[in-house]
């Protein structure tokens, strides 16, 4: 993917792009918050599902208009993720230090001709 996108001969970057999209995603997140404390402030939480039911639709825009903005600091170098390493790289040996001994390769044993031929293969 191009760091640039035309659109109607207008150049737009790619950081354009992601201030456009925490803006976004930032009102959104707001927007969706105000929902939940006013299900709380009105009562509604209590009258039955009505009121869950928005609770739930409020929290799960929150959370992903949270996790949006998470992954855009991500991007942005503002947040480091863990790494998992499933194959874990060997120390560095110091500098002045010969690096160990390997051990040689060892080669597979090899069966020992049979001591007597097997029966029929006699010359008569």
């Amino acid at each position: 993917m191009s760091p640039t996108i035309e659109a109607r001969n207008e150049a737009m970057t790619f950081k354009t792009n992601e201030i456009e999209l925490t803006i976004v995603s930032v009102f959104f997140l707001v927007l969706s918050l105000a929902g939940v404390v006013w299900t709380f402030t009105s009562g509604l939480i209590g009258s039955g599902i009505d009121g869950i039911l928005l609770l739930g639709v409020g929290l799960l825009m929150a959370g992903v208009f949270a996790l949006q903005l998470l992954f855009i600091a991500r991007d942005a170098g503002l947040v480091k993720f863990p790494q998992i390493n499933s194959a874990k790289k060997p120390a560095a040996a110091a500098p002045g230090k010969p690096p160990a001994a390997v051990a040689p390769a060892v080669k597979p044993p090899v069966a020992p001709p049979p001591a007597t031929p097997p029966p029929g293969s006699q010359a008569k």
